[in-house]
Formats: structure tokens, sequence, C-alpha cells
């Protein structure tokens, strides 16, 4: 006598195959919303460093600027009020 196979319905496995499809559908989407989320974040990331970037830039050439000779001597003039020999320094009265 031959075994019998188990047999499953026709409305069964469309049913199971629905659910499995379901899954993979929700595991997807939620997957494509995680990474969106990712690439906003890595864009965002991107942004502040090219920020950080071009302020390193331009502290940089400040840097660069504050060891040339011209820059040194316009300080000393501003801020402690030096001049050079022969010139004649003005100062204005407030009253």
């Amino acid at each position: 006598m031959a075994r019998k196979g188990y047999m499953l319905k026709m409305r069964t496995k469309l049913f199971l195959t629905l659910i499995l499809l379901s899954y993979f559908l929700f595991v997807f989407i939620q997957q494509s919303f995680e990474m969106q989320t990712q690439q906003n974040s890595i864009n965002q990331l991107q942004d502040e460093i090219s920020e950080v970037q071009h302020e390193n830039e331009l502290l940089t050439r400040q840097i660069e600027q504050t060891k040339s000779r011209e820059y040194i001597e316009k300080i000393a003039r501003e801020r402690l009020g030096w001049v050079k020999e022969g010139e004649t320094i003005f100062i204005e009265k407030n009253d």
C-alpha cells in the first residue's frame, strides 16, 4: 500500500504565499526607509565636513598671514601704537 503524501488545499497555499509576500514587502519597505534615513544622515555629515574644511582653509590662510612682516607691523601700529623712526603720530583729543 502506497503512502499518501500530505496535500495542502489551494486556499491554504495561497494564504501562506500571501503571508510570505506580505512579510517580504514589509521588510523591504522598512529597509527602504532606513536607507533613506541613513542617506540623509550621510548628506548632512558631508555638508558639515565641507563647512569645516572651508573654515580650516580660512584659518590656515589667517595663520600664514600672521607670519608676514606686513601683518606684524600693522598689529604693532594698531594695538601698541608703535611708529617708525622719523614718523609723527597724531592723537585726537576727545572733548
